[in-house]
């Protein structure tokens, strides 16, 4: 390939709810399948939000760990 290009994956992002778009993966086993989805697909850095049950973002580092070990 002459021009390499880095794919950065943000499956949640920040603010977005399933209001917004009923497709967005809330919880960790849903962000760590479309995280390696993606990684199958091109996508080389994935950026992560965590969500609380009820889909709000949520900064607990066991919800981190968990979609991160997923990932790995």
């Amino acid at each position: 390939m002459k021009n390499k290009i880095i794919i950065n994956l943000c499956p949640t992002g920040m603010e977005n709810t399933r209001k917004n778009n009923p497709n967005i993966p809330i919880t960790p086993e849903e962000i760590i399948k479309d995280a390696l989805e993606c990684s199958k697909l091109g996508a080389s850095i994935i950026h992560i939000h965590a969500r609380d049950a009820d889909g709000s973002p949520t900064w607990d580092k066991d919800v981190f760990a968990k979609i991160i070990t997923g990932i790995r």
